[in-house]
Formats: structure tokens, sequence, C-alpha cells
């Protein structure tokens, strides 16, 4: 069946669990993390209880002689903890980065290799710039938002249940008042956080679709400028900017004011426990010593949840582009359940379509039952009107996209039954849209053929003519692909053949590959192609119909059907669609 991109919907609540999951391999290192918050939480919560007993031994001897010895003994031991808990919190701030940063590693890792195993259908329905923001921005906030975050909120959660603890093994009545003065004040942190998390998800969408936007304007500009389009672009860049800096400021906003809100629900903390501490003491319940320390237990217990309500800030973008993140990971891949091995030394080029049925969605089918049988060596022209499904029928013989019924076989295997990349071994393909990588022009030309010989090198440059082309360039097969390489259009088109006739498969598909070309460029390439497919089978994609005179067979596609096949002869003489379609090119004339 038709594989089909459903785009999954986020799961906020799931996404933490996700990233938990996703940085199961160093467990170990997430322990350590844990442990050493544990122990840098405990030892700053035991702090405050050996001022209380400064304070304590000072207040006993105001009116004699203060007891140095037994200040002195509190004081080294009071030291000994801060030292300690310095000690933990440098060894949780050394892992911490080491973790965050292996995790970013791996999902990008992981982000690469779905992009290269989802379906086609995904790239058809989602905006590059979309696809990209997902895997170089929503990563990277992800990342930086675990990297500030995580192992202050540990320390934060620690220190937390430590200070209720061991506020309530103190003193009962100042525990409560500091807890319940400072959780009224952090009410107000969690509703703002609530009502900013829409426009975090929001910013990250936006973001999004301007980089979209961005990368469409870049890549099109030309004819953007051609088409005197300029205002247009811009009025459409200039509203999805407007609606990102909506999202930003207001999600910025509500992210502002966790900080002050935070800071005033300390201080409320504060003010109760002095003023119930007053009483307290007044009334003999209570020694000054014990008001010092729930003075720092309140900064202690506010902190955390100061903490956390900031990590609540930095998480709401980072739990939106988790969702991102993540929905693009749980694509549905590509099927690649076949085991039988072909060796492309051993294939004879057999193409059998067997009642081929295909949509791009199954209920809008475009190729309805296309039969075909190949013989080995055949030119296959491929030709017809626009939409009429020749690149959908060699997408289907690359398994591109999966059938809606029907089958492909290659020497009586069916495609299914390969791996892909058994089935890709078989085939070459060269593209209408030229694909060159950053490197010089050799490197393309070889890509990802080994052990490639400097004679097989030169005679594919030879045959295809860019070893003519060479001498225009001061570094000849060594000049560098780029901007500013003065490579034309055509000349990358050469490349792409030429990396195609390189990989000397089985089958070669050819989708308007001379498209780019001059005529007398064209000669020879159709000259090189026609030595290189002797006793191999090629599909020639092509709306110049000047270029498939010489083909074996002619295949006239409309609406997914053949209507008419034959040799160039033999369709002009029928006077029929492909007499008409030819002619329709020599009207000028």
């Amino acid at each position: 069946m038709a594989e089909k991109n459903n785009k999954k919907k986020p799961n906020n609540g799931s996404t933490f669990k996700k990233i938990i999951k996703f940085m199961r391999p160093w467990l170990g290192l997430f322990i350590a993390m844990c442990i050493f918050s544990l122990l840098a939480a405990v030892f700053s919560v035991l702090a405050p209880n050996y001022m209380k007993n400064i304070v304590d031994e000072i207040e006993k001897n105001l009116s004699g002689n203060i007891d140095m010895d037994a200040i002195k003994d509190v004081a080294i031991v009071s030291g000994i903890i801060l030292l300690a808990g310095l000690g933990c919190n440098i060894i949780t701030s050394l892992i911490s980065p080491k973790l965050t940063m292996v995790t970013a590693e791996k999902m990008r890792r992981d982000i690469n290799k779905k992009a290269n195993h989802i379906p086609l259908s995904y790239f058809d329905t989602n905006p590059e710039g979309e696809t990209l923001s997902t895997m170089v921005n929503d990563v990277d906030t992800l990342a930086t938002a675990i990297g500030n975050t995580l192992p202050n909120v540990m320390r934060s959660i620690t220190s937390f249940v430590g200070c209720i603890v061991l506020m309530f093994v103190t003193n009962v009545i100042l525990a409560g008042t500091t807890i319940v003065a400072t959780i009224l004040g952090m009410l107000i942190t969690v509703i703002l956080m609530k009502k900013g998390q829409p426009y975090f998800s929001k910013n990250q969408s936006g973001l999004a679709e301007v980089n979209s936007l961005i990368n469409e304007d870049i890549k099109g500009h030309l004819i953007i400028k051609s088409f005197n389009a300029e205002n247009d672009v811009i009025e459409a860049f200039k509203k999805s900017n407007l609606a990102l800096y909506d999202s930003t400021w207001k999600s910025q906003f509500f992210s502002s004011l966790i900080s002050p809100v935070s800071t005033f629900a300390s201080n409320l903390g504060y003010i109760a426990v002095c003023l119930v501490g007053a009483i307290l003491v007044f009334s003999g319940s209570a020694s000054v010593g014990i008001i010092v320390a729930f003075i720092s237990y309140a900064q202690l217990f506010s902190g955390p949840l100061s903490t956390i309500a900031q990590a609540g800030g930095s998480f709401q973008p980072a739990i939106a582009a988790g969702d991102r993140v993540f929905a693009l990971l749980e694509q549905p891949e590509m099927i690649d359940d076949g085991k039988t091995e072909v060796s492309p030394d051993k294939v004879k080029g057999i193409v059998d379509f067997e009642h081929v049925k295909f949509g791009y969605v199954p209920e809008s089918i475009i190729v309805h039952d296309f039969s075909l049988h190949v013989e080995p060596g055949q030119k296959v022209a491929i030709v017809g009107p626009t939409g009429a499904g020749k690149s959908t029928l060699v997408n289907l013989l690359m398994r591109f996209y999966e059938l809606n019924g029907g089958n492909i076989k290659i020497d009586g295997v069916p495609i299914g039954e390969m791996s892909r990349e058994t089935l890709h071994s078989l085939i070459s393909m060269v593209l209408q849209d030229t694909w060159t990588f950053e490197g010089s022009i050799k490197e393309n030309i070889i890509y990802a053929k080994q052990n490639v010989t400097a004679e097989q090198f030169r005679r594919v440059c030879d045959d295809t003519g860019l070893s003519e082309f060479f001498e225009a360039f001061p570094n000849g097969a060594d000049t560098l692909l780029g901007e500013e390489s003065g490579v034309s259009a055509g000349q990358k088109q050469l490349i792409t053949i030429a990396r195609a006739m390189l990989d000397d498969s089985p089958l070669l598909i050819l989708d308007e590959a001379t498209s780019s070309v001059d005529t007398r460029t064209e000669k020879i390439i159709s000259q090189a192609i026609d030595k290189l497919m002797e006793g191999r089978t090629s599909f020639v994609i092509a709306h110049r119909l000047s270029t498939i005179k010489n083909a074996n067979v002619i295949l006239v596609l409309k609406d997914g059907d053949i209507i008419e096949t034959g040799t160039h002869d033999e369709l002009m003489a029928k006077k029929g669609f492909y007499a008409d379609l030819y002619m329709s090119q020599f009207d000028n004339q």
C-alpha cells in the first residue's frame, strides 16, 4: 500500500519521558549527576542548622564570656559542609555538559539517519525550510535547555525535599509559615507558565515558517526578480515575521515575569518568617538562632521553587521544540523487508511492470493499470504531457513510493523482495534537477563509488565532454564547486551524468537529463549514453522528443496509462497522439 504521511500531533506530556528515554545509553552519567546533585543539596540544607547553633551559642553567652572554642568547632564543621557542597556542585557541572552534548549529538545523528529513511511523501508535504528548522534550530533549543537547566532542576528538587524535612524537624510552626507563604507566591508563577505555553509553541512553529520562507526566497531569487514579485514576497515574509514577532514577545513577556514573581515569593517568605518568628521568640517558644536558620531555609525553600519555575520558562520552548523533533523521529520509515540478494554483475536487465496501480494518496489514483515488458539492453523512452505519470513510473521502479497494486520485477525478482540498497545498486539515476555537494568536481563525480582508477575517471570525463571544460578551470577536476566556482548549470548536469556513467549499473534512468545543456553538449551526451547503454536497459524521460528518436521503444503516457507504443517512425506513421505531440514542437517552423 502507498505510504501516507501522517504528521503526528505533539504530545507535551510525553516529550520529557521521550527525552529521558533518549538519554538511556548514558544512564550511568545521569545517575552520577543525580547522586552528586543530591549530595550538594543535602550539604546546602545542613548549613543553616549549624548557623543556628552558632547564633544560639552567642546568645547564651551575651551576658558573660563567649565560648569561642564551641563556636570555632561549629564554624569548622560548617565550613567543611559548605566545601563538600561546592565540590559536589562542581562535579555535577562537569558531568552535565557531557551528558547534554552526547545526547544532542545522538539526536542530530538519529535525525540525519531518519531523514534518509522516511518516505519521499514526507518531503512532498512538508516545506524544506520547516524540516531544516527542526533538524537545526529545534535540536539546538532542546539541547541548550537541557544543558542549562537539568542540573539546576536536579539540585533544586533535592534541596526542596531536604529543606522541607529539616524545617519540620527544627520548628513545625515556622516550617508551615514558610511553606504556605512561599507556595502562595509560586501559584502566580504557575499561572504565568500556563498562560505562556501556547505562545512558546506558536513561537517554534513561526520560526520554522520564517526559515521556510527565507529558504524559498533565496533559492528562487532569480524567479522572484524576473517576475517582479519582490513586493509579494516581502509582504508574505512581513506577515510571517510579524506573526513570529507577536508570539515571541508574548512568550518572552511571560517568561520575563517569572523571575520577579519568584523574587516576590521569596521576599514574602522572609517577611512571614520574621513576623511569626518574632512572636515565637517573645513567647519563649523559639530562639533567635532558629529565626536566623529559617531565614536561610526560606531562601533555600523558595530558591529551588524559583529555579524550577525559571526552568519551566526555559523548558516551554524546549518542549515545543522537542515535540517537533520527536514528531520527525517518529515518522514511519520506508518499508525495507526485502531479503533477496541480487548481484549487479549477473543482472540481465529484464524489467516487467505488471498491472501497476499507484496514487500519491490512495483516494486519487494516477497510474491505473500499467503493464510493460522491457528486454535487456532496450532503450525505453517515456513521453507524454505534464502530469501523465512519466516521473512517477521511474520513482516506482526505484521504489521511492510503494505500489497500491500490481508488481514490478527485475529479472523476474519483485523489487519488494530486494532490499532498497540492493535495488539501488542495480540502477543509476540522473535527474533534471542537478545535485552537487561542497567539494571538488572529481569528488562529486566519484561520490560513493569505491576504488575508481584514474583511467575510469578520465574515460567518463571524455565521454561526457567534461575533460574539455576542465581546461577552463585553473585547478581542473580539483576545482571546488560553489557559488564562486564559475561552473554553469549545464556543466553541473554533465557532472551528475558522469557520476551515473561511473556507477556503471545494469539499468539507467535519465529524467530530462539533457534539459540544462546546449545542443552541441546534448549531442556529446547522447552519443556517450548510447555507448554506455549497449547491452544495458535504460529508461529515458524527455520533453524534447528529438532526443529519443533512436529509442527501441517509445511509451506515450496520458493520465497514467499507455496510449501508444512503438518506435519513432512507427508512431509518426500512425499520426496519433505522439505525432501531434512531436509536430507541436515544430509549429513555429
